[in-house]
C-alpha cells in the first residue's frame, strides 16, 4: 500500500516537472541584466513546479517606467506589475498569485486606453502604454440661437412724431454668425395728430451679440418690407437695415441694446385727406430681453477600473 501511494507521488511530481520545463520563458526586461535574468527564471520555474496548472508560456517584460507579465495559458492573460518596488520580486509575486489562482491588482494609466490583442512576443508592447485621446463630441447642427422681445422707438422727424411699439426677433445661429427673422409694429402720431402705424417684417444675418452669448458686441445687415399706415390710408416699401448690438448674458437670458439704420428705398406718401411722406432714412432704438438657446457642454469623463 505505501509502495502504491509513494508511486503516485513520485508520478505528480513528475508530471508537475514536465508541466514546469514545458513553460516557455522569456525575459524581455532591459532593467534586468542577464544574472538577474537568469535568476528570475530559476524562481519562476519553482513557483511553477508548485502549480497544479502551468502556462503553455510566460513573457516579462519592461521599459523604463512599467513592467507586466503575459501569463499565456492559453489564453493569454495580461498581468500588471508595480513599478515601485523591488523589480524582481514584484514580478514573483504578481505570478506566484496568478499560479495560485488569486488575481493580481492592476492599475490603469489615465486615459484609458483601448486595449488590443495582448503581447505575446517579447518585442511587443501592451497597447495600454499607447493612450488614445477620447474622441470629441459631434457637433451640433445648431449652436447657438433664441428668441427675443424688445421695445423699439423710431426717430422719423416732421411731419411724423417718433414712433414706439413692441418687435419680436428671432435668431439660429452657427458659431458668432447667426441668421436672424425679426418683426415689429410702432405706433405713433403726426404732427397734427393722426394717428400711424408702421409694421415691417424682415431677415438678414448677424454676428455676435446678442445671440451668441460668446459675444458682448455684434452687428446686422437685413432687409425687408414694411408697411405704413395713416387714417386707415396704407402703402408699403422695401427697405434694408445696419444695425449695431450690445448684450449682457445673465444665465440663459440676455439683455440687449441696439441701434439701426433704416434706409427705406422709396418714400411712403399719403396725400388724401393728409399730406405725409415717411423719409428715406431713420434711426431706431431698442432694448430687448432674449431666452438664449445654447446646447450645454458636455464632460467626458474618462472610465476607471
Amino acid at each position: 500500500m505505501r509502495i502504491g501511494v509513494f508511486a503516485w507521488a513520485l508520478l505528480g511530481v513528475g508530471l508537475a516537472a514536465a508541466s514546469a520545463r514545458a513553460a516557455e520563458i522569456d525575459v524581455a526586461c532591459p532593467r534586468l541584466d542577464a544574472e538577474h535574468a537568469d535568476e528570475l527564471r530559476a524562481r519562476v520555474k519553482l513557483v511553477l513546479r508548485s502549480s497544479a496548472e502551468s502556462p503553455k508560456s510566460i513573457l516579462v517584460a519592461c521599459n523604463d517606467s512599467r513592467a507586466w507579465v503575459v501569463w499565456n495559458g492559453p489564453p493569454a492573460e495580461f498581468l500588471d506589475v508595480p513599478a515601485d518596488t523591488e523589480l524582481v520580486e514584484a514580478l514573483l509575486d504578481a505570478i506566484d498569485k496568478r499560479a495560485r489562482g488569486k488575481p493580481v491588482a492592476r492599475k490603469s494609466p489615465k486615459p484609458r486606453a483601448r486595449r488590443g490583442p495582448i503581447p505575446t512576443s517579447p518585442h511587443e508592447i501592451p497597447t495600454w502604454e499607447r493612450a488614445e485621446a477620447p474622441e470629441p463630441p459631434p457637433k451640433p447642427l445648431v449652436e447657438s440661437g433664441g428668441i427675443g422681445l424688445a421695445l423699439v422707438s423710431e426717430l422719423l422727424g416732421a411731419p411724423l412724431e417718433p414712433t414706439l411699439g413692441p418687435r419680436l426677433d428671432i435668431g439660429v445661429g452657427w458659431g458668432p454668425w447667426s441668421l436672424q427673422l425679426a418683426e415689429s409694429a410702432r405706433f405713433g402720431n403726426t404732427k397734427s395728430g393722426e394717428a400711424t402705424l408702421f409694421y415691417d417684417l424682415g431677415a438678414g444675418f448677424g454676428w455676435g451679440a446678442p445671440f451668441s452669448r460668446r459675444y458682448l458686441f455684434g452687428a446686422v445687415l437685413f432687409g425687408g418690407s414694411e408697411w405704413f399706415n395713416v387714417e386707415s390710408h396704407t402703402t408699403v416699401t422695401g427697405f434694408g437695415t445696419l444695425g449695431l448690438r450690445a448684450a449682457v448674458p445673465m444665465g440663459a437670458f440676455s439683455l440687449a441694446f441696439g441701434l439701426d439704420g433704416r434706409y427705406r428705398f422709396s418714400p411712403q406718401h399719403v396725400g388724401d385727406r393728409v399730406d405725409v411722406a415717411t423719409p428715406h432714412f431713420s434711426g431706431l432704438l431698442f432694448v430687448e430681453g432674449l431666452l438664449l438657446v445654447e446646447p450645454p457642454v458636455k464632460e467626458h469623463h474618462v472610465e476607471e477600473e
